[in-house]
């Protein structure tokens, strides 16, 4: 197991794969995360008080110093919630998913089918952050990941794939909404909570929830005269103490025999009177029983419904006007659960805080991480409201909230962007065993090794620039050039030759070499995930949008053709690249 390699009450501005990739393995205790919930949204929210020009300045100068670009709105926060393949999706993740996982991948492929590409590609981007995940926590370590009913059962069935079904531990109800009234259905209210550990040997600590006045009066019905305690009346015979049979205790001085069974030894009579003369009570018929106080009864241990958290009303002092913002009381409970004090907790979707402050007031170390740089001010603030000064806070978090904390206890913290990664000190693990491909009969895993004609974009647009020119294939546009003579190259993109919606064709809309092809940008959106490339072609056509005759756009006979030769040299051809080139033949 190696050593975290970070320190407490750390920050990360960037986006959280990378981020992963960095840290080491077997460093994280707990993972609490809330990420999207691919509720194909944009979710904005106005903080409270208004995000000042001093705080707008310091998020400017913390994107500078780590030269990227600063995008935030002015003076809210945005959610992006809608989940593209081109925008959100590496080709090179669903590569690594089918050579190393295939039971991930295969659940990428079922949510492709039987899903819309808002959720299939939010599964994709899920993967290859939960596998980090998986690879960062401790053998004890566990992860709690928040969704709701958009996309629980796609992520449930991820989860699965990654952390094994049998490390499965709950599934947690919790309502975060009033119920609504609707003309039709049943209203959507309840958030959903997934707990997963990476084995049997977990962080698990009990939690009880207390009695509300009227479930103590129902379990506790009796007051003690003397002292005014609460409580209720236990027997002290079990039938099930056979052992125990017909034998005598001598109890507050008298001699009893059970013909049932004593679930107490007579030392442990002599031991508990001792403590407390008050203890047995006795009934009319002369049959003992024992007290139990209500000031001593832990509770009611938590279930899998917490209908005991109350959510945010929009009128709660807890909020901060942040859009998809959860309660302070929901993360203590999950960190309680599965942490202990000292324990390092871990949120790669940091968003306004709330993991970290919940960590922190419960003394467990926390590391943050989100892309966007107004979460690193709605950390500050979170942290000044509840009464702490982070390390690098100015003046400008306490006067946006007009000083309401005084005297902050100082709070040693660290802020990161893309330019400060910590630096790993070990290796990658081999692909975790359960995810890898079985063959019947063998107990080993085996790993494919064959390339098919996956590609990254990057990598594939530059090679079907300097095959076929910088041209667009929908429409014939030229890339113009430098004043020195170079190409820009900045508006030509890379996307499929058959849509993602063709499924019924041997590519698919698959991100292989041979359905590749380079689009002029506003080629590029006209043709969407609806067209293919002919059909692109043809309304080019028809609209009299073409900038060369249709025998001169690129063949796209030659252009497999040239994908094939290529795959060829790189690896294994695959079983259907001649029946893909009888399509333009």
């Amino acid at each position: 197991m190696t050593k975290l390699n970070m320190q407490n009450r750390t920050l990360a501005i960037m986006d959280n794969l990378p981020f992963l990739r960095s840290l080491n393995n077997e460093c994280i205790d707990l993972i609490a995360i809330d990420p999207p919930f691919a509720a194909k949204a944009t979710f904005k929210g106005r903080p409270k008080p208004p995000i000042t020009q001093a705080e707008i300045q310091e998020e400017k100068a913390i994107a500078a110093k780590n030269g990227v670009l600063y995008n935030e709105g002015i003076g809210e926060t945005r959610v992006e919630d809608i989940w593209t393949w081109d925008e959100n999706v590496h080709p090179d993740w669903l590569n690594k998913l089918e050579d190393d996982y295939p039971a991930v991948f295969a659940v990428v492929k079922a949510v492709e089918s039987c899903a819309d590409e808002n959720k299939a590609a939010y599964i994709a981007f899920m993967a290859v952050r939960l596998i980090e995940c998986r690879r960062v926590l401790k053998p004890t370590g566990s992860i709690w990941v928040h969704c709701d009913h958009h996309a629980n059962s796609h992520l449930r069935l991820l989860m699965d794939a990654v952390f094994g079904q049998e490390n499965f531990r709950s599934e947690i109800t919790w309502p975060r909404y009033a119920v609504h009234s609707l003309s039709r259905g049943f209203d959507n209210i309840a958030d959903t909570l997934l707990f997963y550990t990476v084995g049997d040997d977990w962080t698990q600590n009990t939690l009880y929830r207390p009695l509300d006045k009227e479930e103590l009066e129902e379990r506790f019905p009796h007051t003690e005269t003397e002292t005014g305690r609460k409580y209720q009346r236990a027997a002290l015979e079990k039938s099930s103490n056979a052992y125990s049979a017909g034998e005598t205790r001598v109890i507050d001085g008298r001699r009893v025999t059970s013909e049932l069974g004593w679930i107490w030894t007579q030392e442990t009579f002599d031991e508990r009177i001792a403590k407390n003369p008050r203890l047995i009570y006795w009934t009319r018929n002369g049959k003992p029983r024992y007290k139990i106080y209500a000031d001593e009864y832990g509770g009611i241990p938590v279930g899998n419904v917490w209908t005991d958290v109350p959510y945010l009303s929009s009128g709660s002092k807890e909020r901060v006007g942040y859009a998809t913002q959860k309660p302070l009381a929901l993360y203590k409970r999950i960190i309680e659960a599965s942490s202990n004090p000292g324990d390092v907790v871990l949120d790669v979707f940091a968003g306004c805080a709330t993991t970290a402050i919940a960590a922190e007031r419960l003394g467990r170390q926390w590391i943050a991480c989100d892309i966007a740089y107004r979460s690193w001010t709605m950390l500050k603030r979170r942290f000044a409201m509840h009464g702490y000064a982070l390390s690098d806070m100015t003046s400008a978090t306490t006067d946006a909230l007009s000083n309401r904390q005084p005297e902050l206890s100082k709070a040693q913290s660290y802020t990161i962007g893309p330019s400060q990664l910590p630096s790993r000190d070990d290796e990658d693990p081999q692909p975790f065993h359960n995810l890898q491909r079985v063959k019947r009969g063998q107990k080993k895993s085996v790993r494919s090794a064959s390339w098919s004609g996956r590609i990254a974009k990057e990598e594939a647009k530059q090679l079907l620039i300097d095959k076929f020119g910088p041209y667009c294939w929908g429409c014939g546009w030229e890339a113009p050039k430098f004043p020195n003579g170079e190409y820009d190259l900045g508006l030509l993109e890379v996307d499929h030759i058959w849509a993602r919606r063709n499924l019924d064709t041997h590519s698919g809309g698959s991100d292989e070499l041979y359905n590749l092809a380079i689009l002029h940008a506003t080629c590029n959106r006209t043709k969407g995930n609806r067209l293919t490339l002919e059909e692109l072609r043809q309304q080019n056509a028809d609209h009299q949008r073409l900038y060369r005759k249709p025998g001169d756009l690129v063949h796209l006979g030659e252009a497999t053709q040239f994908a094939t030769e290529y795959i060829l040299q790189r690896g294994t051809q695959s079983s259907w690249i001649s029946n893909y080139a009888a399509n333009f033949s």
